[in-house]
């Protein structure tokens, strides 16, 4: 029989890239063009709810697909427009059981992608949850930016960082990790691409000790 999962079955993590001086973005954009590492974030993300803030969502312009996309903002007047958008102030309200949509067998392409839209953190990790348990899925994940990382890191329970060998110039900062706090689960060495002035960069999972 398998067991049903709850929210205290549901991992909390972060994935993101950083340079050597923490570095994550400029301009609301990225720094770097890295594809290996934007098919790992596809990879690790797809079918998974997803959290991040106003100005992030805004870079993007629409929802990540094959993923529920959860967003932050206080003022939700300034999101790109798109049909499916609704902005829910509690989680009961975006977590529908009838949706056909929201299935456990339900094949990413058909995942409820949304935007999400929340006042806080804390609604929205919360609505990720419960959208999480009515998916079958055991992982909610943090996508950005700076001030949504730094506000969530403290009770993160797993981080994929991917580490690039190189400094940049950046306005957006992911914040320092304390590497004798977590176990290093698994470690990819990537060499550098000089032709396409691409560094060395590093894949980590890392899961908070106990």
């Amino acid at each position: 029989m398998t067991e049903r999962k709850t929210n205290k079955n549901i991992t909390l993590s972060s994935i993101v890239a950083i340079a050597k001086n923490n570095a994550i973005g400029k301009d609301n954009g990225m720094i770097w063009h890295l594809p290996e590492d934007l098919k790992h974030f596809k990879r690790t993300t797809l079918g998974k709810p997803i959290l991040m803030g106003r100005k992030s969502y805004e870079s993007l312009g629409k929802p990540l697909p094959g993923r529920p996309n959860f967003v932050i903002s206080r003022n939700f007047e300034n999101l790109p427009e798109r049909e499916e958008t609704e902005i829910f102030n509690d989680m009961e309200s975006a977590i529908d059981i009838d949706k056909p949509s929201i299935k456990t067998t339900a094949i990413p392409a058909a995942l409820p992608e949304g935007p999400f839209l929340y006042k806080s953190i804390e609604d929205g990790i919360a609505a990720m949850r419960e959208m999480a348990v009515k998916l079958g899925s055991d992982e909610i994940f943090i996508t950005g930016g700076g001030q949504i990382y730094k506000e969530t890191l403290p009770y993160t329970d797993r981080l994929y960082v991917t580490v690039l060998d190189r400094d940049y110039d950046a306005d957006v900062y992911f914040p320092q990790i304390q590497w004798d706090e977590w176990n290093i689960i698994s470690e990819e060495k990537r060499e550098a691409d000089p032709e396409k002035n691409r560094p060395s960069f590093t894949f980590f999972t890392l899961d908070r000790k106990a």
